[in-house]
């Protein structure tokens, strides 16, 4: 246990020092809290666990620590988080068995989020998101008749520059948004497989329609009160408020999906 430790405690202290503080990672503490809490919530699946082959457990843990060794020394924070990941899976194995840590998947691949992807990474996923968010606002406020256009990810408005950039757009966000909403439905559907899907599927449509309201309210904004406003308000409508518009989303198409879904369920029965 002390070796694991050993293993573990550095590396979450520089996830939350260099990915945590980005705005790509600004979930990880959220993610990592209710990850655990999440594995002692599950704690009744370790039940009767038995001890896998340590032969399997210790070719894993071979391929497993040179990774973990060249992402510290390299400070490659993914490589480095994905082989802690692996280790702490091999030691788990160790005591309670393969089929037992597979019963814990979901607590498993949710705490993956709180690894923050390269910044140079998530600049290139989510250019044609940018791209789209800017041209389908401009379209939506044109119709509305606002003296706007654009270019790229570029707004021009009554005079004013608006730059869709992954800060403004809230792109950064998507990572988070689906994280939470994952945790949401597994908690609250996790019993329904098939309607869990469905709304895992639905996560990012939900998370970028979040963000084409930002970009919206942004607009509106820069319209009415000039740039700087909008870039102090680019600030307050991330973070904390921007999961919660996102949420309110989620338990919304929830509460109007789950009854569907119970009623065409009951009629196929």
């Amino acid at each position: 246990m002390t070796g694991l430790l050993a293993i573990i405690v550095p590396t979450i202290i520089i996830q939350a020092k260099l990915g945590w503080s980005s705005t790509t990672g600004a979930h990880g503490p959220i993610v990592f809290a209710t990850g655990l809490w999440l594995i002692w919530h599950e704690r009744h699946l370790a039940k009767n666990g038995k001890p896998a082959n340590l032969i399997a457990v210790f070719c894993v843990l071979l391929a497993a620590a040179p990774l973990y060794y060249i992402g510290r020394v390299t400070t490659i924070l993914l490589l480095e988080g994905l082989a802690a990941f692996v280790i702490c899976i091999a030691v788990a194995a160790m005591h309670l068995g393969w089929r037992t840590v597979a019963r814990f998947w979901f607590p498993i691949s949710y705490l993956l989020f709180i690894l923050s992807p390269p910044e140079n990474w998530v600049f290139v996923a989510t250019r044609p998101i940018k791209a789209l968010l800017s041209e389908t606002a401009v379209d939506f406020m044109a119709a509305l008749g606002a003296n706007i256009a654009g270019t790229a990810n570029v707004i021009l408005i009554n005079g004013y520059q608006l730059q869709v950039a992954a800060a403004c757009s809230g792109v950064n966000s998507i990572i988070g948004i689906t994280a939470i909403g994952s945790f949401y439905i597994y908690l609250r559907r996790g019993s329904q497989p098939g309607y869990a899907a469905l709304m895992l599927a639905l996560l990012i449509p939900v998370a970028i329609l979040t963000n084409f309201i930002r970009v919206i309210v942004l607009i509106i904004v820069t319209q009415q009160s000039g740039e700087g406003v909008a870039f102090d308000m680019a600030h307050d409508l991330g973070g904390v408020l921007l999961f919660m518009v996102a949420l309110v989303l989620l338990i919304t198409l929830d509460g109007i999906l789950f009854p569907i879904y119970r009623y065409w369920g009951a009629r196929r029965g």
